[in-house]
């Protein structure tokens, strides 16, 4: 059983049958909860497909904007959802039936953020059934380099609201690459606290071939690797 209220955030832009699966999903999620389905300006059915599917249904809102971005999208959500615990999932992606009651269930132990298993070119190395408590530098370790288990994504993790908002924490909305992990290296670079992760793949990460992953050029990898030697800088922040 879990007692937080989870808000989670999803961005949309011209997806496509993609989010139809993702929709599918959150349909079968063991808790309820609290959705901000936002749409970057999408030219083809993708915001209908949002709007037909909150309807009749008081928690979930569907919210189209003009095309500014991945981080405008999220930053919307952000600012309006209710939640004690904060979820962010790329529309393109697929969640697990378990997946909101995870990372609500991770909270609930008194953790500022909670992490799950993921399957994108990796899988976790043991699927555990209980949480490994991490403390906020081993936490960080992972969450400031490519390729770790847990991960710099949002999107297989819960944020504590109250953290973000004691954090002054917004994403980057000039950026197009790493935003994500810029986000979450300086959440933790920023709040002390406990830190959970059950390493069993609840989250599948999709490789979409318009996706923004690969579609960037040189000047957004050079911009990424300034990001990153920013979050590497932010460890000094940590005692």
């Amino acid at each position: 059983m879990t007692t937080m209220k989870i808000s989670v955030v999803i961005p949309t832009y011209n997806l496509g049958s993609y989010v139809k699966a993702l929709l599918q999903n959150l349909t079968k999620q063991t808790v309820d909860f609290e959705l901000w389905l936002i749409d970057d300006g999408s030219t083809d059915k993708t915001a209908t497909q949002l709007s037909q599917f909150v309807k009749g249904i008081s928690d979930f809102h569907a919210i189209q904007l003009e095309h500014r971005g991945v981080s405008v999208a999220r930053n919307y959500g952000l600012s309006h959802a209710t939640g004690a615990g904060i979820v962010f999932i790329d529309g393109d992606d697929l969640i697990a039936p378990t997946f909101i009651e995870s990372l609500s269930q991770g909270m609930d132990q008194g953790a500022v953020m909670a992490a799950v298993g993921y399957e994108w070119y990796r899988r976790p190395a043991t699927q555990a059934t209980s949480f490994i408590e991490l403390d906020q530098v081993s936490m960080f370790d992972q969450v400031s380099q490519h390729g770790s288990e847990v991960g710099g994504y949002v999107w297989n993790k819960a944020f504590r609201a109250t953290a973000i908002k004691t954090a002054n924490l917004t994403f980057d909305e000039s950026l197009h690459l790493a935003e994500d992990y810029l986000f979450t290296a300086s959440f933790v670079a920023h709040t002390p606290g406990k830190y959970v992760y059950l390493p069993r793949v609840l989250y599948t990460k999709r490789n979409r071939p318009n996706s923004t992953l690969h579609m960037t050029d040189r000047s957004d990898r050079r911009k990424e690797d300034q990001v990153f030697d920013h979050i590497y800088d932010l460890r000094r922040f940590i005692e």
